[in-house]
């Protein structure tokens, strides 16, 4: 009978001790990578009956791998960024709000909600009128009329669809990215008569400077 030297031996108990220790590493390892699971829930909308307007405050909370991604849709086109956020409806209309959190592994989860805007009762129309073109960083001149010749001194109080809000019969804000916005402005007299206007607007992306000359 041909005998296995004593070195051979050892070398195959040597493999068989350690083969459980190695598979049980793989398996810890592979539970360490599997990520955690996001979440996203929406904590406050305020008011949760507002007419138009009125300035919608939103407040979510989100969970996960940070850094998070935290982004709002109101339904209406108009999206915002951030754990808080604020906005304005410009037209009566039931609409879907949706929080959407991505964690830094890609998880992605949103949490919406239905919010109804009424419409806000007017004794008359303004007319709302745009005055300068609109590019990103740059002022936007807007001014309100009244339809009909008035007598009466009027307060003006506009509120623009990303929060912003301007008093007078003229003003300007300043947007610092391209998209689409609103504002409405509602006009008081002394005797509580309200008239409104609104106008939707495009904000555009300034325009490349050119590369020098060689």
């Amino acid at each position: 009978m041909r005998s296995q030297s004593p070195l051979s031996r050892r070398g195959v108990l040597l493999v068989v001790i350690l083969s459980p220790a190695l598979l049980g590493t793989e398996w810890k390892c592979a539970a360490v990578s599997n990520p955690t699971v996001a979440s996203a829930r929406i904590d406050l909308i305020e008011p949760t009956t507002p007419r138009v307007g009125d300035m919608v405050q939103v407040t979510g909370r989100g969970e996960g791998t940070p850094p998070l991604q935290l982004a709002w849709d109101f339904g209406d086109n108009t999206f915002a960024a951030g754990m808080q956020a604020a906005h304005v409806y410009l037209a009566a209309g039931t609409y879907t709000i949706t929080f959407t959190v991505r964690d830094a592994h890609g998880n992605i989860n949103s949490d919406s909600s239905q919010v109804v805007v009424s419409a806000r009762q007017s004794s008359s129309l303004l007319d709302v009128v745009q005055l300068s073109n609109g590019t990103a960083g740059e002022l936007v001149v807007l001014t309100a009329l009244p339809s009909q010749d008035s007598d009466n001194e009027l307060s003006f109080l506009w509120t623009f669809s990303d929060g912003q809000t301007a008093i007078g019969p003229l003003v300007a804000a300043t947007f610092p990215t391209a998209g689409m916005y609103g504002a409405y402005v509602n006009a008081t007299d002394p005797s509580g008569a309200v008239s409104v206007g609104q106008i939707v607007f495009h904000i555009a992306e300034p325009a490349e400077e050119g590369l020098p000359e060689p």
